[in-house]
């Protein structure tokens, strides 16, 4: 992996701003044979970088802040993480 990940004390606090932003976004995460996916609501699921949770979080907390530039959670994530770009 070619990115920084986030520190294991993170992984729930970064869940829970994805949670409690202003996103209407539905995230599965799912796991098998030791690597994550995020599942979309077609069922199409797409692999996550790394096999630990650290890194599967900060790979899907980069995704949303990409894929939602303008969103408060996208905001939070740069403000917080900004170093792990």
């Amino acid at each position: 992996m070619t990115q920084r990940i986030i520190d294991r004390s993170y992984v729930g606090e970064v869940l829970q701003h994805i949670y409690s932003s202003d996103l209407h976004i539905e995230i599965v995460l799912q796991t098998q044979s030791g690597y994550f996916y995020m599942v979309d609501q077609h069922e199409k699921r797409t692999p996550l970088q790394g096999t630990t949770i650290e890194e599967a979080v900060t790979h899907l907390a980069s995704r949303i802040s990409l894929d939602h530039p303008h969103s408060s959670f996208s905001f939070w994530w740069k403000q917080n993480f900004h170093s792990y770009f």
